[in-house]
């Protein structure tokens, strides 16, 4: 999943993807319906999913189609599904720790049998 982003930004702008995430939801809960459906375990799955930031993108297309497929479409919220997308999980989510920014380090200097230069 790495790769199907550029960065995960932090500070600012992962607030904001924190913020967009949890917008994204209310739409969804306002189409929750008393009986339990299918359809109502599929907002529960793809609510749970946008909040913790677990398959971001997964969980955007379902969003997105939950929807599309909704007694009235919601354009302006299919857009900010659309955006958050195309933006990614960001560094405050269980995307962003798992497949976020990490540091390697090719190549030991303990394995080659050198010390490590002094500071």
């Amino acid at each position: 999943m790495q790769r199907l982003f550029v960065m995960f930004p932090d500070r600012a702008p992962g607030v904001g993807l924190v913020l967009l995430r949890v917008g994204l939801c209310a739409p969804l809960l306002l189409q929750w319906n008393a009986p339990w459906t299918l359809r109502s375990t599929a907002l529960a799955v793809v609510i749970g999913l946008l909040l913790l930031g677990w398959l971001t993108p997964m969980a955007t297309v379902l969003a997105g189609v939950l929807l599309g497929a909704g007694p009235a479409i919601h354009w302006p919220w299919i857009a900010v599904a659309l955006a958050l997308l195309l933006l990614g999980p960001g560094a405050y989510s269980l995307d962003g720790g798992r497949f976020g920014r990490r540091v390697r380090q090719w190549g030991s200097t303990r394995r080659r049998g050198r010390t490590p230069p002094k500071e």
